[in-house]
């Protein structure tokens, strides 16, 4: 409100005509000065607070909330089996000499189906035999391992925004937000 009947009287003295005189212009310089000094000479007022109430507010979040889901897997390992070579002759080496003679028989005419039939029958009685003791080297094992899945969950949390500060000035309740806890309220008049 000051500061509107400072422009007042400013527009006022600027604005009047030359013949008025200068007493009345002196005059209104003097309210002018007086209306600005008390606005340089505000009264602070320090008020003791009675009550500080916390405000929250309110808000969504998602929640990551993770669980874990138990899986067997097979896992390959090396199990270093120790191979027995025992050479020893076995219905496996004897059927492979067999079906080597077979297939020899199948190939060449006169002497060289009997080369055929003697070279198929070793051969084959060779692979056999070597197929026996031809285990690997790869064993496989079960294994259990948790894979993690998360799920976001919306929950609503409470979030402290600013606390309002209360006291009194005779019968007449004052209240102002601050951001903390304030044990004075300082107001300026």
């Amino acid at each position: 409100m000051t500061n509107s009947v400072f422009y007042l009287i400013f527009f006022y003295l600027r604005n009047r005509k030359k013949k008025e005189s200068i007493m009345k212009k002196i005059i209104l310089s003097m309210l002018l000065l007086a209306f600005g000094i008390s606005n340089l000479v505000a009264e602070n007022i320090s008020v003791k607070v009675t009550s500080s109430t916390p405000i929250y507010r309110q808000s969504i979040v998602d929640v990551p909330h993770t669980t874990y889901i138990e899986e067997q897997i097979q896992v390959p390992y090396n199990c270093n089996i120790k191979k027995s070579n025992t050479n020893t002759i076995g219905l496996d080496t004897i059927i492979g000499a067999v079906a080597g003679v077979v297939v020899g028989n199948q190939i060449g005419r006169g002497n060289g189906r009997t080369a055929a039939k003697i070279v198929g029958g070793i051969g084959g009685g060779y692979i056999a035999n070597n197929m026996r003791d031809g285990t690997s080297d790869t064993c496989y094992r079960m294994e259990f391992r948790s894979i993690p899945h998360t799920n976001y969950i919306q929950e609503t949390r409470e979030r402290l925004v600013a606390y309002k500060n209360c006291g009194y000035i005779g019968n007449r309740k004052i209240c102002k937000k601050t951001k903390n806890k304030q044990n004075y309220i300082y107001l300026h008049y």
